[in-house]
């Protein structure tokens, strides 16, 4: 009887894993090979196709700035392919310009872009000598060089055009941003008046008939009693119109009684 080959268990245990982890490793780097060469093919495909183009923008939020105006600002290239687009960088160059509050970009769909602005408060416009500028609600102005189109339908503010110095304007426009809003809506008119002594005076011209002599430095605190001033002056002259001294001290001063009619002002024009 012959003798039967003898298979040592131990070694064959030792290499059938090593070869099965072999085979694993092949197996392993042909699929990674595959997925890269698909993604591959794929990003080349995207990036070639129609679908990877900027096809569309929307906008949200805009009053005062146009669409055009935001693309100047967003710096957005024509033909930008969307893999290609630095939202952050896109939202920072619009939150440059200072009638910008916040602002948002997004993606919309695989190829369209929603860029949402919240712009800051517009209190009126001021009369300057190179046009007229916006007044915004954190005592910011802003003109013509910030390629806007100015529309001065609300509250303006007269008699700079040839005032050299801003410092008057600076300190009335940071009081104005702190008066009551609902007080804003009875100005119609603001007109600078210096006088010998007084380089902040200004007067409001209110939509009921009257004239109110401010100082920009009291005038937060003085125009609290003007509604307590109109009734006490209703109160022993009946629908009595005329002029409000709260610029220094504080009392009332009719309109001449030679004419009835108010003073003249320019908001009475249209302002285009």
């Amino acid at each position: 009887m012959g003798r039967e080959k003898v298979i040592q268990m131990d070694s064959y245990r030792g290499e059938t894993p090593k070869r099965k982890k072999r085979k694993l490793k092949k197996s392993v780097s042909r699929f990674t090979f595959a997925t890269l060469l698909l993604l591959i093919v794929g990003m080349v495909f995207y990036i070639s196709s129609s679908s990877s183009k900027l096809s569309m923008i929307y906008f949200e939020g805009l009053n005062y700035l146009t669409r055009s105006d935001v693309i100047k600002l967003s710096n957005i290239p024509e033909n930008s392919k969307m893999i290609s687009l630095d939202f952050k960088k896109i939202s920072q160059n619009i939150s440059e310009h200072p009638m910008v509050e916040q602002v948002s970009v997004k993606k919309e769909n695989r190829s369209e872009l929603v860029i949402s602005i919240t712009e800051k408060n517009v209190l009126g416009c001021v009369l300057q000598k190179d046009g007229y500028s916006y007044v915004l609600s954190d005592a910011t102005l802003i003109d013509q060089t910030h390629f806007i189109s100015q529309q001065c339908q609300g509250l303006v503010i007269y008699g700079l055009e040839e005032e050299q110095d801003t410092a008057p304007l600076t300190l009335f426009v940071k009081a104005i941003t702190q008066m009551d809003p609902i007080f804003l809506n009875i100005i119609k008119e603001i007109r600078y008046e210096p006088i010998f002594g007084d380089s902040n005076r200004f007067s409001l011209y209110t939509i009921d008939g009257n004239t109110i002599k401010v100082n920009s430095y009291t005038m937060v605190d003085k125009l609290k009693y003007y509604q307590t001033m109109v009734d006490k002056v209703t109160e022993l002259h009946g629908d009595l119109k005329g002029i409000y001294h709260l610029d220094v001290g504080d009392h009332f001063q009719p309109y001449s009684t030679s004419s009835n009619e108010l003073p003249t002002t320019e908001s009475d024009t249209s302002v285009e």
